[in-house]
């Protein structure tokens, strides 16, 4: 053996390349087969292969034979493709037992069956000793779809526990058991992330103290409702990075944030804030935040808020002291998660409700954001026009992405047209990605100005009516000159469920796709053209610049 494979850094390392995160199962027979060439490696490729596992079934499988049973696809009569056919004695529990506790990160994720209740249940009961399941723990993903396992995932909380994600439950309160007990089965957790099935989850006071307990929280993404005593102490949390949080509507709540005084979030660098209403106390928030690195500000209500307290969250961020590293604002009027919803049920707000109206004059604000790159608007009520587009895009030249789109597509024709884009064209050389509805059932003019090269690669135009692909495509092509640029148009099914909307949609898409294929074939044939002339101009300054034959 070569003397290089006995230093286990190395071997370590060649087996989690191996490994590549063992998604593939071809790459987890490979580091299978290096573990059993010789004692030396089994070691250190044992711990890389049972250091991440997607399913307790190599755990079990472990046992002898005779302890469980697989059954093949459509044989029927079982759940999961393996099952425990009777409690093992305490002998048979110690390959398991072994395994288990190399296991570092278990990531349960996806619709196909795992092992079933029944399982689950025998291996808490009769498992030896009082420790989790996988006593060394460091990451848990847990989207277990049945709700007879869901709640087994509390089994697999433990101390060394710092990474745990819970999403898609199939009930809400199936996540309750399991939050209420975090501060003192996870006392050290640093990244925690809660995903509900519905758009606004339950309120509960027990698992909001439990996350008011947690001490070493860098990351929190938590869908549900929490309540004062938490907010408050994520709010003078020190290690805290990044935070997604839900705000109830109680007025006890509300009152006692706006009654803070002091700094709050000292390391906020994401801060994603999420209510019913916009109430006075989320500006409030804002503006005692103290951290100089927070870059990215995202706000979502499930109400349209009235334009005027738009106005007052956002011109908090003028005195700020992060104005200087903000690049990524984000407003959703409604609620992201609640979009499907509306759209299954083709609920549109009340359009004429004047108050709630976004202008551009609404966003101004933000210019004083001198590092704002991303840009995102999400309602029914902005006021999109050729002056909106303009505005916008003298005020924020440095914008990268620009997205400017209502919920869903509900068959509403935007007044902005394809000539209205130009000052982002123009104004802003950086964009890379704009997403605006448009116009272009009227051709634009022709254009008169010198071409210039473009990063814009992509350009989502939403459920846009177009007339003139030709037309429009040669127009684009002097703007967009990048070879990967596409336009993005909403299919039949991307919207609302009229006929006449599907129908219109689906003939526009496929418009707006022959758009693309013009606009990447002008772009070719005018490079191609471009590298012709400049070579014939080449060519010529190199015989004037070359010495005549008489003159040596």
């Amino acid at each position: 053996m070569s003397q290089c494979l006995r230093r286990p850094t190395i071997v370590k390392n060649i087996c989690h390349q191996a490994y590549e995160g063992g998604y593939d199962p071809d790459c987890r027979a490979v580091v299978a087969a290096l573990s059993a060439t010789c004692r030396t490696i089994y070691a250190v490729a044992r711990g890389v292969l049972w250091s991440r596992i997607f399913s307790l079934r190599p755990l079990i499988k472990c046992m002898p034979p005779d302890v469980w049973a697989e059954s093949l696809p459509g044989d029927g009569g079982l759940r999961s493709a393996v099952c425990l056919t009777r409690p093992p004695d305490a002998p048979e529990w110690h390959r398991f037992l072994a395994n288990a506790a190399l296991v570092q990160s278990f990531k349960r994720f996806g619709l196909d069956p795992d092992l079933d209740d029944e399982t689950y249940r025998t291996l808490c009961l009769y498992r030896p000793g009082h420790t989790p399941l996988l006593p060394n723990l460091r990451e848990l993903i847990w989207e277990e779809p049945d709700a007879d396992v869901f709640e087994y995932g509390y089994q697999l909380l433990g101390p060394k526990l710092t990474t745990l994600y819970l999403g898609q439950p199939p009930s809400d309160t199936l996540l309750l058991p399991i939050l209420r007990s975090l501060h003192v089965k996870c006392p050290e957790l640093r990244y925690l992330s809660v995903q509900c099935r519905s758009s606004i989850g339950p309120v509960d006071a027990a698992a909001s103290h439990s996350i008011s307990q947690l001490q070493h929280l860098e990351t929190i993404d938590f869908a549900l409702p929490l309540l004062d005593d938490a907010l408050l102490h994520l709010a003078r949390l020190p290690s805290l990075s990044v935070a997604k949080v839900f705000i109830p509507r109680i007025p006890e709540v509300h009152d006692r944030l706006l009654s803070l005084a002091s700094c709050v979030f000292p390391a906020l660098t994401a801060f994603h804030l999420s209510s019913i209403c916009l109430e006075p106390s989320l500006a409030h928030l804002i503006r005692l935040c103290s951290s100089t690195q927070l870059a990215e500000v995202s706000l979502s209500t499930a109400h349209d808020p009235p334009a005027s307290a738009v106005h007052e969250f956002i011109s908090v961020f003028t005195t700020s002291p992060f104005k200087e590293t903000l690049s990524a604002v984000t407003l959703s009027f409604p609620i992201p998660s609640s979009i499907p919803l509306m759209l299954s049920l083709n609920a549109l707000p009340p359009l004429d409700r004047p108050e709630c109206a976004l202008g551009a004059s609404i966003l101004m604000p933000l210019s004083a954001c001198s590092e704002l790159t991303e840009l995102e608007v999400t309602s029914f009520f902005t006021a999109l026009d050729d002056d909106f587009i303009r505005l916008l895009a003298n005020a924020f030249p440095r914008l990268q992405s620009l997205r400017l789109m209502p919920p869903y597509n509900a068959g509403r024709v935007s007044e902005v047209t394809l000539e209205g884009l130009l000052p982002v064209f123009r104004q802003c050389p950086d964009i890379t990605h704009l997403a605006v509805p448009v116009d272009a059932s009227v051709p634009p003019r022709p254009w008169h100005e010198p071409m210039r090269a473009s990063q814009l690669l992509t350009l989502d135009v939403g459920d846009a009516p177009i007339s003139a692909p030709d037309d429009v495509a040669a127009f684009l092509s002097a703007y967009c000159t990048d070879p990967a640029f596409s336009v993005v148009a909403a299919n039949a099914n991307e919207g609302d469920h009229k006929p006449e909307h599907m129908r219109r949609r689906e003939i526009h898409s496929a418009m707006w796709g022959q758009v693309t294929r013009l606009v990447r074939l002008f772009v070719e044939v005018r490079s191609r053209e471009r590298d012709h002339w400049m070579s014939i101009l080449r060519r010529q300054e190199s015989a004037l610049l070359s010495p005549l034959p008489w003159s040596v």
